[in-house]
């Protein structure tokens, strides 16, 4: 029980402060909501199932990119979830109520926060078969080609 009133003493000291600070400086006077919109943009381009991109990987010896070549939108970086990883609940166990609880995935696993740089991109083969590649490299993913002078002069087709 120590734990929780240190915690609560923790918290409404935070909030007295973020109180202070709201009665000196008040809110941001935000009126364009720019930001917004352009992250609504990108979410709304990134929806289309049909969005062609290219894709590279990062040379790490050169800096340099390796071109891969076509993918279906943007990738989905590996600890990306289906479901939320964790459900505020109350559950009385131990003497004590807990409120976060974790989920399961629908395969049934449970995820844990992932720190990792992984993606899963719908690659392209000549054919135009699409397949999931799960990439650990840096990469880089863009709706137009990079310009050839910034790659691996070796990784260019000629039709680049």
């Amino acid at each position: 029980m120590t734990g929780c009133i240190e915690h609560t003493a923790e918290t409404e000291y935070t909030n007295d402060l973020k109180d202070q600070i709201q009665d000196m400086y008040g809110f941001p006077e935000v009126t364009n909501f720019f930001e917004y919109s352009q992250l609504k943009e990108i979410y709304e381009m990134r929806d289309n199932p049909n969005l062609i991109c290219y894709w590279y990987t990062k040379n790490e010896y050169s800096g340099k990119w390796v071109y891969q070549g076509v993918c279906v939108g943007y990738g989905i970086p590996y600890g990306a979830a289906i479901t939320a990883p964790e459900s505020a609940q109350n559950v009385y166990a131990n003497g004590s109520y807990h409120s976060i609880l974790p989920l399961a995935e629908p395969n049934g696993l449970y995820t844990e926060s992932v720190v990792t740089t992984a993606t899963w991109i719908l690659t392209t083969d000549s054919s135009g078969d699409i397949k999931p590649t799960y990439v650990e490299s840096e990469i880089m993913v863009s709706q137009s080609k990079v310009d050839a002078r910034l790659c691996e002069d070796w990784s260019i087709p000629t039709d680049y």
